[in-house]
């Protein structure tokens, strides 16, 4: 089977010899929503790096076809590590045509759950940029109200509050649009007791000695991989929205679990949030502040090159390319 994608590249004289990954977030493809993936090309590629943007196996004018009927089936399978191999198959594609061995693994959630999970068991990816990462499985609307923390219910409940003056907001509610079940939950804070849940105990990944116990819909895979590739002494930097539930997420269903565990490694991961930023980065404004958080993490973590600033010497024209993977 064949990927395809676009490959964009640095001036020639300019060029690091690594290459940001930015892969597929969910079903989006290539181009990431609002056409993020090509904003952050254009900041990424002046610094000295590739990027290569790519549809996984079944999305975009990449080949295969996804067979599950429901969506949150696909996220499941994504963060269960559904796109582990085309990963490798870019990285492999590049090394053959490019000779680039070093790979920066990025993308939004989907992408940079598949970053992760690919990093915990290959080498070649350097270092994390990711943005809203998951760490629990999907399953919908109906069933994420079942797992809500009360972190989580709390937050839910100031949205709702601030949105009693919008007009729109009652429209939603008055026309059956709203979550009534996380409405009623968020309000009166009501949080499954401890335990009800069943406990599912999975393997440790290479490098990371113990299993991991999961009590809820947390992503059993999501803290061998990540203690893996921190454990390494990759550096990560995760990305948050601060009204998205995926922040809440990893601090109660992973930070909070792991502390002792991350304790001796903090200097190899760092965490930012964006402000009233929502999960897609939809505001022009919160794209700027990400890149931005972006470029000073690479500045301290990889000294940057003198530059030019101009587009005609900085990034020449993407190319459209086909990856060779083994579907």
């Amino acid at each position: 089977m064949t990927l395809h994608g676009i490959l964009h590249e640095p001036d020639a004289g300019r060029a690091r010899g690594v290459c940001v990954l930015l892969l597929s977030p969910g079903i989006k493809g290539r181009v990431g929503p609002h056409r993020l993936y090509l904003k952050i090309a254009r900041r990424l590629v002046p610094l000295g790096f590739h990027v290569l943007r790519f549809d996984f196996y079944g999305l975009g004018d990449s080949e295969g076809e996804i067979d599950e009927r429901l969506l949150s089936d696909v996220y499941n399978t994504i963060q269960d590590g559904r796109y582990i191999d085309d990963t490798v198959a870019a990285m492999d594609w590049m090394a053959a045509n490019y000779s680039i061995k070093k790979f920066i693994g990025s993308g939004l959630c989907g992408g940079s759950i598949t970053a992760l999970l690919t990093a915990a068991g290959d080498s070649r990816i350097v270092s994390m940029l990711a943005l809203s990462v998951p760490t629990a499985f999907d399953g919908g609307e109906a069933n994420w109200a079942r797992f809500a923390t009360s972190r989580q219910l709390a937050g839910i409940r100031r949205n709702y509050l601030r949105r009693l003056v919008n007009p729109k907001s009652w429209v939603r509610f008055l026309t059956g649009r709203t979550n009534y079940r996380i409405l009623l939950r968020s309000m009166l804070n009501l949080v499954p007791r401890r335990g009800k849940h069943p406990r599912v105990r999975v393997p440790p990944l290479e490098g990371h000695g113990h299993p991991v116990v999961s009590v809820d819909d947390s992503n059993p895979k999501f803290a061998p991989a990540f203690l893996t590739v921190a454990g390494s002494g990759r550096r990560m930097l995760l990305i948050f929205s601060s009204t998205d539930r995926l922040q809440w997420d990893f601090e109660e269903k992973f930070l909070d679990r792991f502390r002792a565990e991350l304790a001796p490694l903090n200097a190899y991961f760092e965490v930012r949030s964006i402000s009233s930023a929502n999960h897609t980065l939809s505001d022009a404004a919160w794209v700027r502040e990400m890149l931005d958080i972006t470029e000073d993490w690479l500045e301290r973590n990889s000294p940057l090159q003198a530059q030019c600033n101009h587009p005609t010497c900085s990034m020449q024209p993407p190319k459209f390319q086909g990856i060779n993977a083994g579907h």
